[in-house]
């Protein structure tokens, strides 16, 4: 695979957590590091989440107002919690309806991962961990291996594109939200 050159990432995520699996997911993509611009949640100012709900319009409105000119893509890493994927992604379109924006076109390069509880589920089953999406892990995980979760995501990312697969739903979503990174 062809090294991403020029096209510029900006992250907007929840956690630490997120930064460091979007970071190594990235790489591993073939983005380059100096192209990577990462925006996280302060810790302790808040809710996580209702920051992102605020910095996601700015941050479309950002990406479009130089999408035409620059190759770029914004990746947005927010947690469903106790509520559906669905739900967040409906939330969080409405959050652009309300800034004034349209909703996403599938031409854009502006990406959603929304783990179902938080992104500990997935580095669990990305592990190799029996688990569930009912059920909050982020308690569970101890000092994850970034690189090798990753390596696992965009292993089966690639698998996934040609047969079905018997992955989380969430992560199913976010396989196909990837695409539109690399396409």
């Amino acid at each position: 695979m062809a090294r991403r050159r020029g096209v510029r990432v900006t992250v907007l995520v929840e956690d630490q957590s997120l930064e460091r699996f979007a970071r190594e997911v990235l790489l591993l993509l073939k983005f380059q590091r100096r192209e990577m611009r990462f925006k996280v949640h302060p810790a302790g100012r808040g809710s996580a989440k209702q920051w992102v709900e605020r910095q996601y319009p700015i941050e479309v409105r950002a990406y479009r107002g130089r999408a035409n000119a620059q190759q770029i893509a914004l990746l947005v890493g927010t947690e469903a919690d106790e509520q559906t994927v669905a739900h967040r992604f409906s939330y969080l379109a409405s959050k652009l309806r309300d800034a004034g924006l349209a909703d996403r076109n599938d031409d854009e390069r502006v990406v959603l991962w929304v783990p179902k509880w938080n992104v500990e589920t997935w580095i669990l089953h990305l592990s190799g961990e029996d688990v569930d999406e009912e059920a909050n892990y982020r308690t569970r995980l101890r000092n994850p291996d970034y690189r090798a979760v990753a390596g696992a995501f965009v292993n089966r990312f690639h698998g996934s594109q040609s047969t079905p697969s018997a992955e989380l739903p969430s992560l199913e979503v976010a396989f196909e939200e990837t695409r539109r990174l690399v396409s």
